[in-house]
Protein backbone atom coordinates (compact mmCIF):
# COMPACT_ATOMS: atom_id res chain seq x y z
CA UNK A 1 0.00 0.00 0.00
CA UNK A 2 2.68 2.48 1.01
CA UNK A 3 4.83 1.66 -2.03
CA UNK A 4 2.00 2.48 -4.40
CA UNK A 5 1.27 5.77 -2.64
CA UNK A 6 4.89 6.88 -2.92
CA UNK A 7 5.07 5.81 -6.54
CA UNK A 8 1.95 7.69 -7.54
CA UNK A 9 2.79 10.83 -5.56
CA UNK A 10 6.47 11.18 -6.44
CA UNK A 11 6.87 14.20 -8.70
CA UNK A 12 3.21 14.09 -9.76
CA UNK A 13 1.81 12.15 -12.73
CA UNK A 14 4.19 11.24 -15.54
CA UNK A 15 3.21 13.28 -18.61
CA UNK A 16 1.92 11.49 -21.68
CA UNK A 17 3.90 11.49 -24.86
CA UNK A 18 2.47 13.32 -27.86
CA UNK A 19 0.88 10.88 -30.31
CA UNK A 20 0.26 10.89 -34.05
CA UNK A 21 -3.10 10.38 -35.70
CA UNK A 22 -2.73 6.59 -35.87
CA UNK A 23 -2.09 6.26 -32.13
CA UNK A 24 -4.80 8.79 -31.32
CA UNK A 25 -7.29 6.80 -33.37
CA UNK A 26 -6.20 3.55 -31.70
CA UNK A 27 -6.61 5.19 -28.27
CA UNK A 28 -10.10 6.32 -29.26
CA UNK A 29 -11.02 2.81 -30.35
CA UNK A 30 -10.20 1.35 -26.92
CA UNK A 31 -13.21 2.83 -25.10
CA UNK A 32 -15.13 4.95 -27.58
CA UNK A 33 -14.81 3.39 -31.01
CA UNK A 34 -17.28 0.50 -30.94
CA UNK A 35 -20.07 2.45 -29.28
CA UNK A 36 -19.66 5.60 -31.37
CA UNK A 37 -19.33 3.72 -34.67
CA UNK A 38 -22.36 1.58 -33.83
CA UNK A 39 -24.36 4.72 -32.98
CA UNK A 40 -23.38 6.49 -36.21
CA UNK A 41 -24.19 3.43 -38.34
CA UNK A 42 -27.55 3.09 -36.60
CA UNK A 43 -28.45 6.73 -37.25
CA UNK A 44 -27.24 6.59 -40.84
CA UNK A 45 -29.29 3.46 -41.48
CA UNK A 46 -32.43 5.35 -40.44
CA UNK A 47 -31.69 8.35 -42.65
CA UNK A 48 -30.81 6.10 -45.59
CA UNK A 49 -33.97 4.02 -45.21
CA UNK A 50 -36.11 7.16 -44.97
CA UNK A 51 -34.49 8.62 -48.10
CA UNK A 52 -34.96 5.35 -50.00
CA UNK A 53 -38.62 5.08 -48.92
CA UNK A 54 -39.29 8.73 -49.76
CA UNK A 55 -37.85 8.33 -53.27
CA UNK A 56 -39.65 5.04 -53.85
CA UNK A 57 -43.03 6.49 -52.86
CA UNK A 58 -42.51 9.75 -54.75
CA UNK A 59 -41.75 7.88 -57.96
CA UNK A 60 -44.17 4.94 -57.54
CA UNK A 61 -46.27 4.56 -60.69
CA UNK A 62 -49.34 3.21 -58.82
CA UNK A 63 -49.75 6.15 -56.40
CA UNK A 64 -50.35 9.05 -58.80
CA UNK A 65 -53.87 9.80 -57.49
CA UNK A 66 -53.00 9.97 -53.80
CA UNK A 67 -49.72 11.73 -54.54
CA UNK A 68 -51.56 14.47 -56.45
CA UNK A 69 -53.79 15.05 -53.41
CA UNK A 70 -51.36 14.62 -50.51
CA UNK A 71 -48.23 15.96 -52.25
CA UNK A 72 -45.05 15.64 -50.13
CA UNK A 73 -47.08 14.54 -47.10
CA UNK A 74 -47.49 11.07 -48.62
CA UNK A 75 -43.81 10.05 -48.96
CA UNK A 76 -42.88 11.86 -45.74
CA UNK A 77 -45.49 10.04 -43.65
CA UNK A 78 -44.87 6.66 -45.25
CA UNK A 79 -41.08 7.07 -45.20
CA UNK A 80 -41.20 7.84 -41.46
CA UNK A 81 -43.56 4.88 -40.97
CA UNK A 82 -41.08 2.54 -42.68
CA UNK A 83 -38.29 3.72 -40.37
CA UNK A 84 -40.60 3.22 -37.39
CA UNK A 85 -41.27 -0.34 -38.55
CA UNK A 86 -37.52 -0.94 -38.64
CA UNK A 87 -36.59 0.50 -35.22
CA UNK A 88 -39.72 -0.74 -33.42
CA UNK A 89 -38.88 -4.16 -34.79
CA UNK A 90 -35.54 -4.26 -32.96
CA UNK A 91 -36.18 -2.41 -29.69
CA UNK A 92 -37.37 -5.53 -27.88
CA UNK A 93 -34.09 -7.31 -28.63
CA UNK A 94 -32.32 -4.78 -26.38
CA UNK A 95 -34.25 -6.00 -23.30
CA UNK A 96 -33.91 -9.74 -23.92
CA UNK A 97 -31.54 -10.21 -20.98
CA UNK A 98 -30.82 -13.91 -21.41
CA UNK A 99 -30.07 -13.43 -25.10
CA UNK A 100 -27.69 -10.55 -24.39
CA UNK A 101 -25.97 -12.36 -21.50
CA UNK A 102 -25.33 -15.29 -23.83
CA UNK A 103 -24.15 -13.22 -26.80
CA UNK A 104 -21.79 -10.95 -24.83
CA UNK A 105 -19.47 -13.90 -24.15
CA UNK A 106 -19.27 -14.88 -27.85
CA UNK A 107 -17.13 -13.45 -30.63
CA UNK A 108 -19.95 -10.98 -31.34
CA UNK A 109 -19.22 -9.39 -27.97
CA UNK A 110 -15.95 -8.05 -29.41
CA UNK A 111 -17.83 -6.26 -32.18
CA UNK A 112 -21.18 -5.24 -30.71
CA UNK A 113 -21.19 -3.35 -27.35
CA UNK A 114 -23.76 -5.58 -25.64
CA UNK A 115 -23.09 -3.94 -22.26
CA UNK A 116 -24.61 -0.78 -23.72
CA UNK A 117 -27.96 -2.49 -24.39
CA UNK A 118 -29.90 -0.09 -22.15
CA UNK A 119 -28.18 2.90 -23.75
CA UNK A 120 -29.08 1.50 -27.18
CA UNK A 121 -32.65 0.96 -25.96
CA UNK A 122 -32.80 4.67 -25.06
CA UNK A 123 -31.34 5.67 -28.46
CA UNK A 124 -34.05 3.69 -30.19
CA UNK A 125 -36.73 5.21 -27.96
CA UNK A 126 -35.63 8.74 -28.86
CA UNK A 127 -35.53 7.75 -32.52
CA UNK A 128 -39.07 6.41 -32.24
CA UNK A 129 -40.17 9.74 -30.76
CA UNK A 130 -38.50 11.71 -33.57
CA UNK A 131 -39.91 9.65 -36.44
CA UNK A 132 -43.34 9.51 -34.74
CA UNK A 133 -43.41 13.32 -34.69
CA UNK A 134 -42.45 13.41 -38.38
CA UNK A 135 -45.09 10.79 -39.18
CA UNK A 136 -47.85 12.52 -37.20
CA UNK A 137 -47.17 16.02 -38.57
CA UNK A 138 -47.07 14.71 -42.13
CA UNK A 139 -50.36 12.90 -41.65
CA UNK A 140 -52.07 15.97 -40.22
CA UNK A 141 -51.13 17.78 -43.41
CA UNK A 142 -52.46 14.76 -45.30
CA UNK A 143 -55.78 15.01 -43.44
CA UNK A 144 -56.07 18.68 -44.30
CA UNK A 145 -55.29 18.04 -47.97
CA UNK A 146 -57.63 15.06 -48.18
CA UNK A 147 -60.51 16.94 -46.53
CA UNK A 148 -60.10 19.76 -49.06
CA UNK A 149 -61.08 17.33 -51.86
CA UNK A 150 -64.91 17.00 -52.11
CA UNK A 151 -64.57 13.40 -53.25
CA UNK A 152 -63.57 12.22 -49.75
CA UNK A 153 -66.65 13.68 -47.94
CA UNK A 154 -64.82 14.03 -44.62
CA UNK A 155 -63.15 16.48 -42.26
CA UNK A 156 -59.66 16.55 -40.74
CA UNK A 157 -61.19 15.87 -37.30
CA UNK A 158 -62.95 12.74 -38.55
CA UNK A 159 -59.80 11.45 -40.22
CA UNK A 160 -57.58 12.08 -37.18
CA UNK A 161 -60.01 10.75 -34.53
CA UNK A 162 -62.64 8.48 -36.10
CA UNK A 163 -60.83 6.70 -38.90
CA UNK A 164 -58.95 3.46 -38.25
CA UNK A 165 -55.48 4.96 -38.79
CA UNK A 166 -56.55 8.03 -36.82
CA UNK A 167 -57.72 6.47 -33.56
CA UNK A 168 -55.00 3.81 -33.53
CA UNK A 169 -52.43 6.55 -34.15
CA UNK A 170 -53.80 8.56 -31.23
CA UNK A 171 -53.67 5.46 -29.02
CA UNK A 172 -50.07 4.72 -30.01
CA UNK A 173 -49.02 8.34 -29.45
CA UNK A 174 -50.54 8.52 -25.95
CA UNK A 175 -48.93 5.20 -24.94
CA UNK A 176 -45.55 6.38 -26.29
CA UNK A 177 -45.80 9.73 -24.48
CA UNK A 178 -46.57 8.07 -21.13
CA UNK A 179 -43.80 5.49 -21.51
CA UNK A 180 -41.16 8.07 -22.43
CA UNK A 181 -42.05 10.65 -19.77
CA UNK A 182 -42.23 8.07 -16.97
CA UNK A 183 -38.85 6.65 -18.04
CA UNK A 184 -37.02 9.95 -17.52
CA UNK A 185 -34.25 9.46 -14.98
CA UNK A 186 -35.76 11.76 -12.35
CA UNK A 187 -39.10 9.94 -12.44
CA UNK A 188 -37.62 6.44 -12.81
CA UNK A 189 -35.33 6.72 -9.80
CA UNK A 190 -37.78 8.45 -7.48
CA UNK A 191 -40.99 6.69 -8.54
CA UNK A 192 -39.85 3.34 -9.88
CA UNK A 193 -43.31 1.79 -9.55
CA UNK A 194 -44.79 4.45 -11.86
CA UNK A 195 -42.05 3.75 -14.42
CA UNK A 196 -42.48 -0.02 -14.10
CA UNK A 197 -46.24 -0.11 -14.60
CA UNK A 198 -46.38 2.63 -17.22
CA UNK A 199 -43.67 0.99 -19.29
CA UNK A 200 -45.95 -2.01 -19.73
CA UNK A 201 -48.02 0.17 -22.02
CA UNK A 202 -45.69 -1.28 -24.65
CA UNK A 203 -48.44 -3.90 -25.03
CA UNK A 204 -50.87 -1.14 -26.05
CA UNK A 205 -48.20 0.48 -28.21
CA UNK A 206 -47.38 -2.63 -30.21
CA UNK A 207 -51.01 -3.73 -30.33
CA UNK A 208 -51.97 -0.39 -31.87
CA UNK A 209 -49.01 -0.53 -34.25
CA UNK A 210 -50.07 -3.96 -35.50
CA UNK A 211 -53.55 -2.58 -36.30
CA UNK A 212 -52.46 0.86 -37.50
CA UNK A 213 -51.58 -0.13 -41.07
CA UNK A 214 -54.45 -2.58 -41.55
CA UNK A 215 -57.06 -0.01 -42.69
CA UNK A 216 -55.72 0.59 -46.20
CA UNK A 217 -55.70 4.38 -45.85
CA UNK A 218 -53.23 4.95 -48.70
CA UNK A 219 -54.71 3.15 -51.73
CA UNK A 220 -53.08 2.38 -55.03
CA UNK A 221 -54.43 3.84 -58.26
CA UNK A 222 -57.64 2.24 -59.62
CA UNK A 223 -56.93 -0.69 -61.92
CA UNK A 224 -53.32 -1.10 -60.76
CA UNK A 225 -53.90 -4.42 -59.00
CA UNK A 226 -53.78 -4.76 -55.22
CA UNK A 227 -55.42 -1.56 -53.86
CA UNK A 228 -53.82 -1.95 -50.42
CA UNK A 229 -50.31 -2.50 -51.82
CA UNK A 230 -49.67 -5.70 -49.88
CA UNK A 231 -51.47 -4.73 -46.68
CA UNK A 232 -49.88 -4.00 -43.28
CA UNK A 233 -46.13 -4.60 -43.00
CA UNK A 234 -45.26 -3.85 -39.37
CA UNK A 235 -45.84 -7.42 -38.25
CA UNK A 236 -43.11 -8.61 -40.62
CA UNK A 237 -40.55 -6.41 -38.86
CA UNK A 238 -41.81 -7.09 -35.35
CA UNK A 239 -42.51 -10.84 -35.37
CA UNK A 240 -38.92 -11.98 -34.67
CA UNK A 241 -38.29 -9.67 -31.70
CA UNK A 242 -41.86 -10.11 -30.46
CA UNK A 243 -41.59 -13.90 -30.36
CA UNK A 244 -38.09 -13.72 -28.83
CA UNK A 245 -39.22 -11.31 -26.12
CA UNK A 246 -42.38 -13.30 -25.37
CA UNK A 247 -40.34 -16.49 -25.05
CA UNK A 248 -37.85 -14.69 -22.81
CA UNK A 249 -40.56 -13.31 -20.54
CA UNK A 250 -42.22 -16.71 -20.23
CA UNK A 251 -38.88 -18.34 -19.42
CA UNK A 252 -38.07 -15.66 -16.85
CA UNK A 253 -41.51 -16.03 -15.27
CA UNK A 254 -41.13 -19.82 -15.09
CA UNK A 255 -37.63 -19.60 -13.64
CA UNK A 256 -38.37 -16.72 -11.29
CA UNK A 257 -41.64 -18.06 -9.86
CA UNK A 258 -39.88 -20.86 -8.02
CA UNK A 259 -40.07 -20.03 -4.34
CA UNK A 260 -36.83 -19.11 -2.59
CA UNK A 261 -36.74 -18.62 1.16
CA UNK A 262 -34.61 -16.05 2.96
CA UNK A 263 -32.47 -17.72 5.62
CA UNK A 264 -30.37 -14.84 6.97
CA UNK A 265 -30.77 -11.07 7.35
CA UNK A 266 -28.13 -8.64 8.62
CA UNK A 267 -28.88 -4.96 9.16
CA UNK A 268 -25.77 -2.89 8.44
CA UNK A 269 -25.13 0.82 9.16
CA UNK A 270 -26.28 3.55 6.77
CA UNK A 271 -29.57 1.74 6.00
CA UNK A 272 -28.04 -1.22 4.20
CA UNK A 273 -29.54 -4.69 4.56
CA UNK A 274 -27.74 -7.92 3.75
CA UNK A 275 -30.04 -10.73 2.58
CA UNK A 276 -28.96 -14.33 2.14
CA UNK A 277 -30.98 -17.16 0.64
CA UNK A 278 -30.47 -20.51 -1.00
CA UNK A 279 -31.70 -21.67 -4.38
CA UNK A 280 -30.44 -25.04 -5.60
CA UNK A 281 -31.05 -24.33 -9.29
CA UNK A 282 -29.46 -20.87 -9.24
CA UNK A 283 -26.31 -20.22 -11.25
CA UNK A 284 -24.42 -16.96 -11.71
CA UNK A 285 -20.95 -15.61 -12.35
CA UNK A 286 -19.02 -13.13 -10.24
CA UNK A 287 -20.14 -9.55 -10.82
CA UNK A 288 -23.54 -10.43 -12.26
CA UNK A 289 -26.89 -9.07 -11.11
CA UNK A 290 -30.33 -10.54 -10.46
CA UNK A 291 -33.91 -9.36 -10.24
CA UNK A 292 -35.79 -9.99 -7.01
CA UNK A 293 -39.52 -9.97 -6.26
CA UNK A 294 -41.24 -10.24 -2.88
CA UNK A 295 -44.86 -11.34 -3.53
CA UNK A 296 -46.00 -10.12 -0.10
CA UNK A 297 -45.18 -6.58 -1.27
CA UNK A 298 -46.02 -6.88 -4.97
CA UNK A 299 -46.31 -9.84 -7.32
CA UNK A 300 -45.34 -7.80 -10.39
CA UNK A 301 -42.44 -5.64 -9.20
CA UNK A 302 -38.95 -6.97 -9.95
CA UNK A 303 -35.96 -4.92 -8.84
CA UNK A 304 -32.31 -5.39 -9.95
CA UNK A 305 -29.50 -5.86 -7.42
CA UNK A 306 -25.89 -6.89 -7.85
CA UNK A 307 -24.79 -10.14 -6.23
CA UNK A 308 -22.33 -9.91 -3.35
CA UNK A 309 -21.85 -13.67 -3.06
CA UNK A 310 -19.35 -15.74 -5.01
CA UNK A 311 -20.29 -18.66 -7.29
CA UNK A 312 -18.13 -20.78 -4.97
CA UNK A 313 -20.41 -20.13 -1.96
CA UNK A 314 -23.44 -22.27 -1.21
CA UNK A 315 -25.76 -19.29 -0.77
CA UNK A 316 -26.81 -16.17 -2.67
CA UNK A 317 -26.41 -12.79 -0.99
CA UNK A 318 -27.41 -9.21 -1.74
CA UNK A 319 -26.63 -5.93 -0.01
CA UNK A 320 -29.61 -3.63 -0.49
CA UNK A 321 -29.55 0.07 0.30
CA UNK A 322 -32.92 1.19 1.67
CA UNK A 323 -33.76 4.32 -0.33
CA UNK A 324 -37.20 3.85 -1.92
CA UNK A 325 -40.70 2.60 -1.18
CA UNK A 326 -40.12 -1.00 -2.21
CA UNK A 327 -36.76 -1.41 -0.46
CA UNK A 328 -38.19 0.16 2.71
CA UNK A 329 -41.16 -2.21 2.77
CA UNK A 330 -38.94 -5.19 2.01
CA UNK A 331 -36.43 -4.33 4.75
CA UNK A 332 -39.15 -3.85 7.35
CA UNK A 333 -40.79 -7.13 6.34
CA UNK A 334 -37.40 -8.75 7.00
CA UNK A 335 -37.42 -7.29 10.51
CA UNK A 336 -35.16 -4.26 10.03
CA UNK A 337 -36.00 -1.11 11.97
CA UNK A 338 -34.82 2.43 11.21
CA UNK A 339 -36.60 4.51 13.86
CA UNK A 340 -39.45 5.62 11.59
CA UNK A 341 -42.81 6.71 12.96
CA UNK A 342 -44.69 3.76 11.44
CA UNK A 343 -42.44 1.31 13.33
CA UNK A 344 -43.93 2.13 16.74
CA UNK A 345 -45.69 -0.94 18.04
CA UNK A 346 -44.46 -3.02 15.09
CA UNK A 347 -43.60 -6.49 16.36
CA UNK A 348 -40.69 -8.48 14.92
CA UNK A 349 -41.74 -10.89 12.15
CA UNK A 350 -42.22 -14.50 13.19
CA UNK A 351 -41.19 -15.80 9.78
CA UNK A 352 -39.11 -14.53 6.90
CA UNK A 353 -40.85 -14.10 3.53
CA UNK A 354 -40.17 -16.14 0.44
CA UNK A 355 -38.85 -14.30 -2.59
CA UNK A 356 -38.52 -14.97 -6.29
CA UNK A 357 -35.26 -14.32 -8.11
CA UNK A 358 -34.46 -14.10 -11.80
CA UNK A 359 -30.91 -14.17 -13.14
CA UNK A 360 -28.02 -13.90 -13.09
CA UNK A 361 -27.40 -11.58 -15.92
CA UNK A 362 -24.12 -10.46 -17.42
CA UNK A 363 -22.44 -7.16 -16.69
CA UNK A 364 -19.13 -5.52 -17.52
CA UNK A 365 -17.62 -6.52 -14.16
CA UNK A 366 -17.62 -10.23 -14.99
CA UNK A 367 -14.86 -9.54 -17.53
CA UNK A 368 -12.41 -8.66 -14.75
CA UNK A 369 -10.56 -11.99 -15.10
CA UNK A 370 -9.69 -11.28 -18.76
CA UNK A 371 -7.15 -8.56 -17.92
CA UNK A 372 -3.62 -8.64 -16.57
CA UNK A 373 -4.53 -6.01 -13.97
CA UNK A 374 -7.83 -4.56 -12.81
CA UNK A 375 -8.92 -1.36 -11.12
CA UNK A 376 -12.15 -1.82 -9.17
CA UNK A 377 -13.85 1.40 -8.04
CA UNK A 378 -16.95 1.38 -5.87
CA UNK A 379 -18.69 4.46 -4.49
CA UNK A 380 -20.86 3.80 -1.45
CA UNK A 381 -23.21 0.87 -2.06
CA UNK A 382 -21.67 0.67 -5.54
CA UNK A 383 -19.07 -1.59 -3.95
CA UNK A 384 -21.48 -4.57 -4.14
CA UNK A 385 -20.36 -6.18 -7.44
CA UNK A 386 -16.75 -6.08 -6.28
CA UNK A 387 -17.53 -8.01 -3.11
CA UNK A 388 -18.52 -10.92 -5.34
CA UNK A 389 -15.47 -10.45 -7.56
CA UNK A 390 -13.00 -10.18 -4.65
CA UNK A 391 -14.40 -13.34 -3.07
CA UNK A 392 -14.10 -15.20 -6.36
CA UNK A 393 -10.53 -13.98 -6.84
CA UNK A 394 -9.62 -15.27 -3.40
CA UNK A 395 -11.25 -18.67 -4.08
CA UNK A 396 -9.46 -19.04 -7.42
CA UNK A 397 -6.08 -18.13 -6.00
CA UNK A 398 -6.51 -20.32 -2.93
CA UNK A 399 -7.67 -23.31 -4.98
CA UNK A 400 -6.12 -22.91 -8.44
CA UNK A 401 -7.50 -25.27 -11.08
CA UNK A 402 -6.29 -23.33 -14.13
CA UNK A 403 -4.07 -20.37 -14.89
CA UNK A 404 -5.62 -16.99 -14.15
CA UNK A 405 -4.74 -14.07 -16.44
CA UNK A 406 -5.41 -11.55 -13.68
CA UNK A 407 -2.22 -10.78 -11.76
CA UNK A 408 -3.00 -7.60 -9.83
CA UNK A 409 -6.10 -5.90 -8.42
CA UNK A 410 -6.36 -2.31 -7.22
CA UNK A 411 -9.50 -1.87 -5.18
CA UNK A 412 -10.80 1.65 -4.43
CA UNK A 413 -13.76 2.20 -2.14
CA UNK A 414 -15.04 5.75 -1.75
CA UNK A 415 -17.61 6.43 1.00
CA UNK A 416 -19.32 9.54 2.26
CA UNK A 417 -19.79 8.29 5.85
CA UNK A 418 -17.34 6.17 7.83
CA UNK A 419 -19.97 3.70 9.08
CA UNK A 420 -20.38 2.38 5.52
CA UNK A 421 -16.96 0.72 5.70
CA UNK A 422 -18.44 -1.81 8.11
CA UNK A 423 -20.48 -3.45 5.30
CA UNK A 424 -17.60 -5.57 4.03
CA UNK A 425 -15.05 -5.14 6.80
CA UNK A 426 -14.83 -8.88 7.53
CA UNK A 427 -14.35 -9.71 3.85
CA UNK A 428 -11.62 -7.12 3.32
CA UNK A 429 -9.85 -8.11 6.54
CA UNK A 430 -9.82 -11.75 5.44
CA UNK A 431 -8.45 -10.81 2.03
CA UNK A 432 -5.70 -8.76 3.67
CA UNK A 433 -4.74 -11.61 5.96
CA UNK A 434 -4.55 -14.12 3.10
CA UNK A 435 -3.19 -11.79 0.45
CA UNK A 436 -1.12 -13.91 -1.95
CA UNK A 437 2.07 -12.26 -3.22
CA UNK A 438 0.60 -8.80 -2.71
CA UNK A 439 -2.07 -9.60 -5.29
CA UNK A 440 -4.57 -7.09 -3.89
CA UNK A 441 -4.15 -3.45 -2.92
CA UNK A 442 -6.98 -1.87 -0.95
CA UNK A 443 -7.50 1.90 -0.99
CA UNK A 444 -10.33 3.43 1.03
CA UNK A 445 -11.37 7.07 0.80
CA UNK A 446 -13.60 8.97 3.21
CA UNK A 447 -15.15 12.13 1.77
CA UNK A 448 -17.20 13.10 4.84
CA UNK A 449 -16.18 16.14 6.86
CA UNK A 450 -15.40 14.89 10.35
CA UNK A 451 -16.23 16.56 13.65
CA UNK A 452 -13.44 17.67 16.00
CA UNK A 453 -14.06 14.88 18.51
CA UNK A 454 -14.05 12.30 15.68
CA UNK A 455 -10.71 13.61 14.43
CA UNK A 456 -9.24 13.40 17.92
CA UNK A 457 -10.51 9.86 18.35
CA UNK A 458 -8.97 8.80 15.03
CA UNK A 459 -5.64 10.40 15.91
CA UNK A 460 -5.53 8.57 19.23
CA UNK A 461 -6.51 5.15 17.88
CA UNK A 462 -5.02 5.19 14.40
CA UNK A 463 -2.27 2.62 13.98
CA UNK A 464 -3.05 0.77 17.21
CA UNK A 465 -2.24 -2.91 16.61
CA UNK A 466 -1.21 -1.94 13.09
CA UNK A 467 -4.75 -1.25 11.81
CA UNK A 468 -6.62 1.79 10.57
CA UNK A 469 -8.89 3.47 13.13
CA UNK A 470 -11.80 3.80 10.70
CA UNK A 471 -11.81 0.56 8.69
CA UNK A 472 -9.91 -1.81 10.93
CA UNK A 473 -7.70 -2.71 7.95
CA UNK A 474 -3.94 -2.52 7.58
CA UNK A 475 -4.45 -0.20 4.61
CA UNK A 476 -4.80 3.39 5.77
CA UNK A 477 -7.87 5.45 4.95
CA UNK A 478 -7.37 8.50 2.73
CA UNK A 479 -9.40 11.63 3.41
CA UNK A 480 -10.97 13.50 0.53
CA UNK A 481 -11.37 12.45 -3.09
CA UNK A 482 -8.80 10.41 -5.01
CA UNK A 483 -6.35 12.15 -7.32
CA UNK A 484 -7.09 10.04 -10.36
CA UNK A 485 -4.34 11.52 -12.52
CA UNK A 486 -1.70 10.41 -10.01
CA UNK A 487 -3.34 7.02 -9.56
CA UNK A 488 -3.62 6.22 -13.28
CA UNK A 489 -0.12 7.51 -13.93
CA UNK A 490 1.31 5.32 -11.16
CA UNK A 491 -0.51 2.21 -12.34
CA UNK A 492 0.49 2.86 -15.94
CA UNK A 493 4.16 3.09 -14.91
CA UNK A 494 3.82 -0.20 -13.04
CA UNK A 495 2.18 -2.09 -15.91
CA UNK A 496 3.94 -1.35 -19.16
CA UNK A 497 2.41 -2.75 -22.37
CA UNK A 498 -0.56 -4.20 -20.46
CA UNK A 499 -4.33 -4.20 -20.83
CA UNK A 500 -5.97 -2.99 -17.63
CA UNK A 501 -9.68 -3.28 -16.93
CA UNK A 502 -11.28 -0.41 -15.02
CA UNK A 503 -14.63 -1.33 -13.51
CA UNK A 504 -16.95 1.06 -11.72
CA UNK A 505 -20.29 1.05 -9.95
CA UNK A 506 -21.67 4.27 -8.53
CA UNK A 507 -22.89 7.76 -9.42
CA UNK A 508 -22.78 9.13 -12.95
CA UNK A 509 -20.46 12.06 -12.15
CA UNK A 510 -17.66 9.80 -10.94
CA UNK A 511 -18.32 7.42 -13.83
CA UNK A 512 -17.72 10.23 -16.30
CA UNK A 513 -14.49 11.16 -14.52
CA UNK A 514 -13.13 7.60 -14.64
CA UNK A 515 -14.18 7.23 -18.28
CA UNK A 516 -12.18 10.36 -19.14
CA UNK A 517 -9.20 9.12 -17.12
CA UNK A 518 -9.17 5.84 -19.06
CA UNK A 519 -9.15 7.74 -22.35
CA UNK A 520 -6.55 10.22 -21.12
CA UNK A 521 -3.99 7.68 -19.88
CA UNK A 522 -4.44 5.03 -22.59
CA UNK A 523 -1.55 4.59 -25.00
CA UNK A 524 -2.58 2.05 -27.63
CA UNK A 525 0.92 1.24 -28.85
CA UNK A 526 3.03 -1.91 -28.67
CA UNK A 527 4.69 -0.63 -25.48
CA UNK A 528 1.81 1.42 -24.09
CA UNK A 529 -0.81 0.67 -21.44
CA UNK A 530 -4.47 0.52 -22.37
CA UNK A 531 -7.23 1.18 -19.84
CA UNK A 532 -10.57 -0.44 -20.77
CA UNK A 533 -13.55 1.12 -19.00
CA UNK A 534 -16.63 -0.79 -17.89
CA UNK A 535 -19.61 0.37 -15.84
CA UNK A 536 -22.48 -1.45 -14.23
CA UNK A 537 -25.52 -0.79 -16.40
CA UNK A 538 -28.94 -2.28 -15.70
Amino acid sequence: MQAFTLLSMAGGPTPRKSAGFGVTFSNWMVNEGRGKIFFVLFMLSQVAYFAYSFYQLWTASNLTVFRSVLLYGLPTARGAANVLNYICGIILFTVCRNLISGLRSTVLGRIIPFDKNITFHIWIAYSICFWSIVHVIAHYFNYLNAAAVPFFHTTPEQLSLMSGPGWTGQLISVALFLMVTSAMEGVRRKYFEIFWFTHHLFIVFFGGALMHGAFCFIKADPGSGDPCRGGPTFWKWWIASGVMYLGERLYREFRGRRKTYVNKVVQHPSKVVEVQFKKDTFQAKAGQYIFICCPEISTVEWHPFTLTSSPYEDFVSLHIRVVGDWTTKFAKRLGCRFGDEDEKGMSPPKTLPFVMIDGGYGSASEDVFDYEAAILVGAGIGVTPFASILKTIWYRLSNPTREVALQKVYFFWICRDKEAFEWFQDLLSTLEEENLDHFLEIHTYLTQKLKINEVKNIMINDGVNGVDAITGLRARTHFGRPNWDQIFSGIRDRHKAADIGVFFCGPKVLSNTLHKMCNKWTEATSTGTRFYYGKENF
